[in-house]
C-alpha cells in the first residue's frame, strides 16, 4: 500500500480525475491487507510514513486544498487507527513530522493536521495514556512557529488560530480531544509552564498564539502558582524582562504572587528588580501590575519597605522623561498613597525625605501630589534633624516655576501645600527657618518682579514661601527690597492690563507679601534713614490709587499701605526721619479734608497720636493743621496734642484763639472739655491776650448752660486767669459767675470769682473791697446752701481781701459771727481781732499770704507785658523804617548769619539735651530706689531710730494703713520702704515738698533740714507751697467712661470690701473741682489702672489721655471688657490695647446686681494682687480671707514624730506650711488655673516642693517681690505655655527673670500657639528649649486631669535631671500611697482660726516631708 501511495500524482487535476480509481484501489488493499496473513502493524506504519511523504511532497501552489487529497488521508488515517492501533508514539512521531514544517503556516498543513487530530483522536489518546513525552514533543514542534501577524492571508490566520485556540487547545471543559485538560496540565505543569512562556513571549505580535494564551489563562489561571524546582519561580521572573516582555505571561506570574503569598516571600527581592527593571524598560503597565497586584497588596504583612523605598529612589532619577507623569500616576500615587498611611518605624524617615526629594525632582505636574501624600503622615519625621534638607525641599518646589499652566486650578497646587506643611513643621522647629530662608527670600524677590507673569501655581507658591522666610534673619535690607518691589508693583498696575485669574492671584500675593513686610517692619522696630525715606515713597504712591476698584473690592494699594502705615509710627525714633513723611502727611490730610474720606483721617489721626508725644518738635510743625482740624471741623481725634504743642509754637494758637473761643461750645462734651484745656493753655501763659470781646462771648455761651460739669473746669480755670491779670474786664460778669455758684455749686466758678475779686481788690478801692466782702457774706447767708468746698474758699477769699484792706475786712466782723461754728471762719475772725493763733491756723495765713503775694505779682507783671509788648512793637516798627530808608541789606544779611548760628547753637545745645535727657531716662528705670540717693540714706538712718515722730508717725500721717506700717516694720530698713512708696507714687517736687512739710508737721526739723540742703546744693529749691494734697492715694485707679459710672461704682465698693481702695473721679471731686490735675495725681499714685472699656471709652479722649499717661508712666493696666466688643479695639487705643489680656467682664445671665461672672472678680482681685497687696482693714465679712486658698487646692501629708520610745508616730492635725525654699516655680495664665492647680497637686503628692501664686496672696508684699524670691530661690520653672499665656505681661517678667537667672525651664506647650517658639518677645528665651507637648491632652482629657498620659512622665524627667535628690521611683509609689490615703480635711477654716494668715504658720526646712503647701 506504501507503494501506492508513493506513486500517486501531486496534479491536482489529473488527481482529481483518477481519485475515483484510486479510492478503488485503496479498498481493494486494505482489503488484502486484512484478508492475508500479513504483519498489519508493519503496513501501517509502512503506510503511515507514505502518506505523510505525500503530505510533504505537496506543492502549495492553491490556497485552498483539493478536497480528494485530504479524503486521501483521511482514509489512510481510517485505516491506520483501526486494530491493531500503531503505538502513539509512532504516530505522533508522524504528526510532529509535518507540525516540524517550517511553511506550516498555510490552509494544507493545517488540514493535515486536522485530519490526524479528529481521525485519529490523537490528543484524546494522548490524554487518556498520559503520554507525557509526546505531549512535551508536540509542544515543542508548536512554539517553533510564531505565526506572525499579516503573514498569511486573513482566512487563513482566522482558520488557524480558531484550531489552535479553540480545538487543539479549548476554553470549554466538556472538550475531551484537546491538550489542555485540566489534569493533564497539573501533571505537566512545568512543561506548560515553559510552553506559556515561550508563546507568551511571542502573543505581542502574534494573534494566533494571543488567543492560545487566553485560552491557557482562562483553563488553569493558576498555571504558574507553583513550581517543579525552587529555582523556576525565578527563572520565570527573570522571565518577565526578558525581551520581548510579554504582558501576557506578566499577568499570569502576577496573579500567582497576588494569590500566592510565599512566592512573593520567597523572591521579593527578585520582584523589586523586576519592578526596576520594567519601569526603565517603560512598560509602566506591567510594572503597575507588580506594584499594586503583587507589592501593595500584601504590604502590610512582610514587605521590606526600606528595600521598596531604596528602589524607587533609584529608580526616580531614571525613568525616562516622556513617561514621568505616567509614572507618578500610574505607579507612584498607589505607592505613597499607601506609604503615607501605614505604620512603619521611625528610622525610615530620612528614607522617606529622600523619596519625597527625588518625587519633586521628577518636574512634572503628578509629581507633588505624590510628595505630599508622604510628607504628611503624622507624628513621623524628625524635622529638627531634617532641617538642613529643607533647603533642597524649597528649591524642589521653585524648580516647577518653569512648567507652564494656562487653567487657574492644576495639581501643581500640591506644591503650595507642600511648602504650607513646611511652615507648620517650621513654626514648632524653628531651625527649619533657617535652612528656608535663603531659597524662599531669593524666589519671592524673582517672583515679584514683574519682567514675567507666572503660572497660577507659582504665584500661590509664592504666597506660602513668604512664610518661609525666617524673620529672625530679616534686615533692613531685606525690608528695603521688598519696598522697592511694591512700589515698583503699584506703577506696573497702572500699565499692565493682567489677565483676570492671574490678575486676582497677583494681588492676593502682593497683598500677603506687604503683610510680612509690615511684620518684619514691626520686629525690626527701627528702621534706617533709607527704608524710611522707600516707606514714605511708597505710602505717597498708593495715595494716588483708588481705594477700591471698580467691582467694589479693596484695592491692593490700599490694603499694603494700611498694614504699613499703621507700623510706621512705633518706628520713628527721631525726627530727621518722621519728617521723610511730610508730603504723605499733607496728601493724607488734603484727601480727608478735601476729599471727605473717613479712611485717610484716621491715619492721619493715628499717626499723630503715635508720634505726636514722642515727638513734640515734628508735631509742633502742624500746629495749624491741629487746630483747623479741631476748630473747624469740630474732630477730637489729636485734640489732646494741642496743650502739649502749645509752647513749642504758640503762634497759630494766638491767632486762632478768636475762633477757638467762638466754636469752644458748638460740640459735646469732651469737645468743650478738649477746648477748654487748650485755652486753659494759652491764657495760662499769656492772659492779656484775652480781650474784652472774646471775654462777652465766652460769657453769653456760659450763662445759659445748666448742666456745667468737669467740662467747664478748664474753662473757668482759664477765666480765673484771665481775671486775675485782667480783673477790669469782669464787672458784667459776676452775676453769671455767681449764679454758677449759687444754682450748680460749682466750685471752679467760685475760683474764678475769687480771682476776679482778690485781683480787682489789689487793683481798685476800699469801696469795691467792701462790695466783694458784701457779696461774699450774702452767699454764705443764701437759702439754697452752699457746698462745704465753697463755704472755705468763701472764708479763704475773706481772707485775702483782709490782708489786702484788713479794716473793711473788719466791718464785717459782726457778720462773720453767725458762721462761727465753722473752723475756718473761726480762724478768720482771730486773724481780724488779732489773736494769737494755734502753730497750724498761722501755718495758713502764711500760705494765704504767700498765694497773695503771688496774685499781686501777676497783676503787676500782665500790666508791665502789656506796657513791654507796646514799647517793642514801637521799636520794631521804627527799625524797620529806618533800614528800609537807609536800604542797608548787608546789616540785614549779617543779622541772618548771626540768626543761622543762633539757630545751630539752638540745635546741637537741644539735641545734646535730649541725647542726655535719654540717658537719665534710661539710668532712672535700672535705679531700684525712688527716694533720692542725696538724702536718702543719711534720713533715712535718722527716721528708723525708734522714737514718738519715727517713721511710724510719718507713715500714719501720710495715710497708710496699718497692716502696711506693720508689714514695713519687718523690713530691713522700713523707713526707706515708706519713702519708696511714697516717691513712686507721686511727683518728685510734690513728693519732696510734702515729705519735708509733714516732717515738719510732726516736729522732725532735723530730718527736713537734711532734705533742704540737699536740694539747695543739687541748685533747686523747695517751695513754700504747693497745691497738692499731702496724703497718699489708693493704689487702684478705675478709669472709665460715664456711661457705665453706676456698674464701675459698683465695682468700686466690691473691690474695697476686698481690702482694695479705689480712686474714681466721682468720688474724689467736688462739683467742679480741679479735675485733670486729680485725675493726674491720682494716676499718678495708683499701683495699678483698672481701664472700664466699652464702645464709647475707645472713642472718648478723656480716656485715651489718661490711657496714654498710664502708659508713659509705666503704670500696669489691667483692661475689663464692660460689654461685648471687637479686641483690641477700633481706633488710637488698638495699637496700645493690643499688648494686654482683658478680662471679660460682662455676663449675660446674671440677674444679679453683679454684672461680672463671680470666677472673673476673683481673677481681677489676682491681678490686682500682683501689683499691691490688700489691706485686711478694710475686707469686709463677704470676702474674708479671699487671699487664702480653697481648701480643696491644699494637698497635706500626714506629718510624723518620734515618741518617748522612739517609736515613729502619725500627728493627726493637718496645718499647711509654708515652704521656704521650693524647688519648682509654676509661671501660667490665669486662664489655665483650673489645670495648674491639678499638676500643681500630683507634683507635690510627688514630694516636690512647688511655688504657686495662689498660694502666696497673703501677707504685704506685692506678688510680684514674691514671685522674684520665688524664681530666685527655684531650681526649676515649669512654664504652662498658651497663646495669652505669650500675650501676658506678668508672665514675660517671669520668663524674663528666670532666664536672666539662667533658671532651667520647661516649657508644656497646652495649647497651639501655630509656631514655637511662640512669637513675641519669648521666642528669644524658648529658641533653645525643647518643649513636652500637652495639646492633644487638652482634647482627649480623662477625668478633667490633662496630667495623666505620657507625657506626664516626660516631665518627671527632665525634673529629675535638675532635682536629682527626689527618687522617681519613690515618687510612683508615693504617690499610690497618698491616693489610698490621704485623709480629707473639711473644718480647717470653719473654726475659730479664720483670722490666721498664710505667713503666720510655722516654717519647716526643705527637707522636711511634712507638707506640700507653699
Amino acid at each position: 500500500m506504501d507503494k501506492f501511495i508513493r506513486q500517486l500524482t501531486h496534479d491536482d487535476t489529473t488527481f482529481q480525475g483518477q481519485w475515483p480509481n484510486i479510492v478503488d484501489k485503496l479498498h481493494e488493499l486494505i482489503n488484502n491487507c486484512e484478508q492475508k496473513n500479513t504483519n498489519i502493524l508493519v503496513v501501517k506504519i509502512k503506510t503511515l510514513d507514505a502518506i505523510v511523504v505525500y503530505i510533504l511532497a505537496e506543492s502549495i501552489t492553491s490556497q485552498t486544498p483539493v478536497y480528494a487529497k485530504i479524503a486521501l488521508i483521511k482514509l489512510i488515517l481510517e485505516f491506520i487507527i483501526n486494530d491493531p492501533l500503531p503505538s502513539l508514539t509512532d504516530i505522533v512521531r508522524h504528526f510532529r513530522r509535518i507540525l516540524d514544517v517550517n511553511n506550516i503556516f498555510n490552509e494544507w498543513y493545517l488540514s493535515c493536521i486536522e485530519a490526524f487530530h479528529y481521525e485519529c483522536q490523537l490528543f484524546q489518546r494522548l490524554l487518556s495514556t498520559k503520554s507525557i513525552d509526546s505531549i512535551e514533543s508536540i509542544f515543542q514542534s508548536l512554539q517553533k512557529h510564531p505565526f506572525l501577524n499579516d503573514q498569511t492571508n486573513k482566512d487563513i490566520e482566522e482558520k488557524w488560530q480558531q484550531y489552535l485556540s479553540r480545538r487543539l487547545f479549548s476554553p470549554l471543559s466538556m472538550d475531551t480531544n484537546v491538550l489542555n485538560c485540566e489534569e493533564i496540565m497539573f501533571a505537566m505543569r512545568s512543561t506548560f509552564q515553559q510552553f506559556f512562556r515561550s508563546i507568551a513571549r511571542m502573543s505581542h505580535q502574534s494573534r494566533i498564539w494571543s488567543a492560545v494564551v487566553e485560552t491557557l489563562t482562562r483553563t488553569l489561571p493558576t498555571i504558574f502558582d507553583s513550581y517543579t524546582k525552587p529555582t523556576d519561580a525565578q527563572i520565570y521572573l527573570k522571565a518577565c524582562i526578558e525581551p520581548p516582555i510579554s504582558s501576557d505571561l506578566i499577568y499570569l506570574i502576577v496573579k500567582s504572587y497576588n494569590r500566592n503569598v510565599n512566592l512573593l516571600k520567597e523572591n521579593l527581592n527578585l520582584v523589586l528588580i523586576v519592578i526596576e527593571k520594567l519601569l526603565l524598560l517603560n512598560h509602566l503597565k506591567e510594572a503597575r501590575q507588580f506594584v499594586v497586584q503583587v507589592i501593595l497588596e500584601h504590604f502590610d504583612i512582610f514587605v521590606n519597605m526600606e528595600t521598596l523605598i531604596q528602589m524607587f529612589i533609584r529608580v526616580c532619577p531614571l525613568v525616562n522623561v516622556d513617561y514621568r507623569n505616567d509614572f507618578c500616576q500610574e505607579i507612584l500615587s498607589s505607592v505613597t498613597y499607601k506609604l503615607g498611611n501605614v505604620k512603619c518605624n521611625k528610622s525610615l524617615a530620612p528614607l522617606y525625605f529622600d523619596l519625597v526629594l527625588n518625587i519633586l525632582n521628577l518636574c512634572v505636574i503628578k509629581a507633588p501630589k505624590c510628595a505630599q501624600s508622604l510628607l504628611e503622615k503624622q507624628e513621623f519625621y524628625p524635622w529638627k534633624e531634617l532641617a538642613p534638607r529643607f533647603n533642597d525641599l524649597v528649591r524642589s518646589c521653585i524648580a516647577y516655576e518653569q512648567i507652564d499652566i494656562k487653567s487657574y486650578w492644576s495639581d501643581l497646587d500640591s506644591l503650595s501645600s507642600i511648602l504650607r506643611l513646611v511652615v507648620d513643621r517650621a513654626k514648632i522647629n524653628m531651625v527649619i527657618f533657617r535652612a528656608t530662608h535663603e531659597p524662599a527670600l531669593q524666589v519671592v524677590l524673582r517672583w515679584s518682579h514683574n519682567t514675567k507673569i507666572w503660572s497660577t501655581h507659582v504665584y500661590r507658591m509664592a504666597e506660602v514661601m513668604l512664610d518661609l522666610i525666617d524673620q529672625q534673619k530679616i534686615t533692613a535690607d531685606i525690608c528695603n527690597q521688598f519696598l522697592k518691589v511694591l512700589h515698583q508693583k503699584i506703577i506696573d498696575n497702572q500699565e499692565v492690563d493682567y489677565e483676570e485669574n492671574i490678575c486676582q492671584l497677583l494681588r492676593s500675593f502682593f497683598t500677603n507679601l506687604a503683610t510680612h513686610l509690615a511684620k518684619y517692619i514691626e520686629l525690626l522696630k527701627i528702621l534706617p534713614h533709607e527704608v524710611h525715606r522707600e516707606l514714605a515713597s511708597f505710602i505717597l504712591a498708593t495715595l494716588a490709587c483708588p481705594i477700591q476698584y471698580e467691582n467694589g473690592q479693596t484695592s491692593f494699594e490700599h490694603i499694603a499701605a494700611t498694614q504699613l502705615w499703621y507700623r510706621i509710627g512705633q518706628c520713628l525714633t527721631n525726627e530727621v526721619d518722621a519728617r521723610l513723611y511730610k508730603l504723605c502727611i499733607k496728601k493724607l490730610y488734603s484727601l480727608a479734608c478735601d476729599d471727605n474720606e473717613q479712611t485717610f483721617y484716621d491715619w492721619w489721626s493715628l499717626f499723630w497720636n503715635m508720634i505726636g508725644m514722642k515727638l513734640p518738635n515734628v508735631a509742633a510743625d502742624y500746629v495749624e493743621d491741629f487746630l483747623s482740624d479741631t476748630i473747624d471741623r469740630k474732630h477730637i481725634s489729636v485734640a489732646s496734642l494741642l496743650p502739649m504743642l502749645y509752647n513749642k509754637h504758640p503762634e497759630p494758637y494766638h491767632a486762632r484763639l478768636n475762633d477757638l473761643i467762638n466754636v469752644i461750645f458748638d460740640g459735646d462734651v469732651s469737645y468743650i472739655s478738649l477746648l477748654g484745656h487748650v485755652f486753659l493753655v494759652i491764657v495760662k501763659e499769656h492772659p492779656e491776650l484775652i480781650t474784652a470781646n472774646q471775654l462777652d462771648r465766652l460769657f453769653t455761651s456760659i450763662k445759659d448752660r445748666t448742666d456745667a460739669g468737669y467740662e467747664m473746669y478748664s474753662i473757668f480755670q482759664g477765666l480765673g486767669l484771665v481775671a486775675n491779670a485782667k480783673p477790669n474786664l469782669f464787672h458784667n460778669y459776676r452775676s453769671i459767675l455767681l449764679r454758677f455758684i449759687v444754682e450748680q455749686h460749682n466750685l471752679s466758678a467760685f475760683n474764678c470769682l475769687q480771682q476776679y475779686f482778690v485781683a480787682s481788690t489789689i487793683i481798685n478801692s476800699e469801696e469795691i473791697a467792701n462790695e466783694y466782702l458784701t457779696i461774699l457774706i450774702n452767699l454764705l447767708k443764701t437759702d439754697r446752701g452752699i457746698t462745704n468746698d465753697i463755704r472755705i474758699q468763701i472764708f479763704h477769699t475773706c481772707q485775702l481781701i483782709g490782708m489786702i484792706n484788713k479794716k473793711i475786712l473788719q466791718t464785717k466782723r459782726k457778720d462773720l459771727i453767725e458762721f462761727q461754728s465753722y473752723t475756718e471762719c473761726r480762724t478768720l475772725i482771730d486773724f481780724i481781732d488779732g489773736n494769737k493763733m494755734s502753730e497750724e491756723n498761722q501755718v495758713i495765713i502764711n500760705q494765704t499770704r504767700n498765694e497773695l503775694g503771688q496774685i499781686e505779682k501777676r497783676v503787676v507783671k500782665t500790666e508791665k507785658d502789656v506796657h513791654n509788648v507796646k514799647t517793642i512793637v514801637k521799636r520794631q516798627e521804627l527799625n524797620v523804617r529806618i533800614v528800609f530808608i537807609l536800604n542797608i541789606p548787608e546789616q540785614i544779611t549779617n543779622l541772618d548769619v548771626r540768626v543761622n548760628v543762633v539757630d545751630t547753637q539752638l540745635s546741637n545745645v537741644t539735641e545734646q539735651v535730649q541725647v542726655h535727657t535719654r540717658e537719665i531716662e534710661r539710668i532712672d528705670a535700672k535705679t531700684l530706689s525712688y527716694v533720692p540717693s542725696e538724702w536718702g540714706h543719711q534720713v533715712c538712718q535718722l527716721l528708723n531710730v525708734k522714737a514718738d515722730n519715727d517713721w511710724r508717725l510719718l507713715g500714719k500721717r501720710f495715710g497708710y494703713s496699718a497692716s502696711e506700717l506693720r508689714h514695713w516694720s519687718m523690713q530691713t530698713d522700713p523707713s526707706m520702704t515708706l519713702l519708696n512708696e511714697w516717691f513712686m507714687t507721686h511727683k518728685t517736687d510734690e513728693a519732696t515738698y510734702g515729705l519735708v512739710k509733714m516732717l515738719e508737721e510732726i516736729d522732725r526739723q532735723d530730718v527736713a533740714k537734711i532734705i533742704r540742703e540737699a536740694v539747695i546744693a543739687a541748685g533747686e529749691l523747695i517751695p513754700d507751697d504747693m497745691s497738692i494734697e499731702i496724703k497718699r492715694l489708693p493704689p487702684v485707679f478705675l478709669s472709665y467712661q460715664w456711661g457705665v459710672q453706676k456698674a464701675v461704682t459698683n465695682l468700686k465698693n466690691h473691690l474695697e470690701a476686698a481690702g482694695y481702695s479705689c480712686w474714681m473721679d466721682t468720688g474724689q471731686m467736688g462739683g467742679g473741682d480741679k479735675l485733670f490735675a486729680k485725675i493726674d495725681a491720682g494716676i499718678r499714685g495708683a499701683k495699678v489702672i483698672i481701664c472700664c472699656m466699652n464702645t464709647a471709652y475707645a472713642q472718648s479722649d478723656n480716656c485715651l489721655r489718661e490711657v496714654h499717661l498710664c502708659v508713659s508712666t509705666g503704670k500696669p493696666l489691667i483692661p475689663l471688657q464692660m460689654e461685648k466688643q471687637t479686641w483690641p479695639p477700633e481706633g488710637a487705643l488698638g495699637p496700645i490695647m493690643s499688648e494686654y489680656l482683658y478680662i471679660r467682664f460682662y455676663d449675660r445671665k446674671s440677674n444679679t446686681d453683679n454684672y461680672w461672672p463671680t470666677d472673673k472678680f476673683t481673677e481681677l482681685l489676682g491681678q490686682i494682687r500682683y501689683h499691691v497687696a490688700p489691706d485686711p482693714d478694710m475686707i469686709n465679712e463677704q470676702y474674708y480671707n479671699w487671699f487664702v486658698p480653697q481648701i480643696n487646692n491644699l494637698i497635706f501629708l500626714q506629718p510624723t514624730s518620734i515618741d518617748e520610745n522612739d517609736k515613729k508616730i502619725i500627728l493627726k492635725d493637718d496645718i499647711p506650711m509654708a515652704i521656704t525654699h521650693p524647688q519648682i516655680m509654676i509661671s501660667y495664665q490665669w486662664d489655665r488655673q483650673a489645670d495648674i492647680v491639678g499638676l500643681y497637686q500630683r507634683l507635690t503628692r510627688l514630694n516636690y516642693h512647688c511655688w504657686l501664686d495662689i498660694f502666696q496672696m497673703g501677707g504685704g508684699d506685692s506678688l510680684f517681690e514674691k514671685i522674684d524670691a520665688g524664681i530666685r530661690n527655684a531650681k526649676c520653672v515649669l512654664a504652662c505655655i498658651s497663646p495669652k499665656y505669650t500675650k501676658s505681661i506678668n508672665c514675660r517678667r517671669e520668663m524674663s527673670l528666670a532666664d536672666a537667672l539662667t533658671k532651667p525651664i520647661v516649657p508644656l506647650l497646652l495649647e497651639e500657639t501655630n509656631v514655637w517658639p511662640p512669637p513675641g518677645p519669648m521666642s528669644l528665651v524658648f529658641t533653645d528649649k525643647i518643649y513636652i507637648d500637652f495639646r492633644r491632652s487638652n482634647i482627649n482629657v480623662q477625668g478633667g486631669d490633662i496630667w495623666t498620659n505620657q507625657e506626664f512622665d516626660k516631665v518627671l524627667r527632665r525634673l529629675k535631671e535638675v532635682i536629682p535628690e527626689i527618687e522617681i521611683d519613690a515618687m510612683q509609689k508615693s504617690l499610690s500611697d497618698i491616693k489610698s490615703s490621704t485623709m480629707p480635711v473639711t473644718t480647717l477654716i470653719e473654726n475659730d482660726k479664720k483670722s490666721e494668715h498664710i505667713q503666720n504658720v510655722p516654717k519647716i526646712q526643705q527637707q522636711s516631708r511634712s507638707c506640700c503647701i507653699i
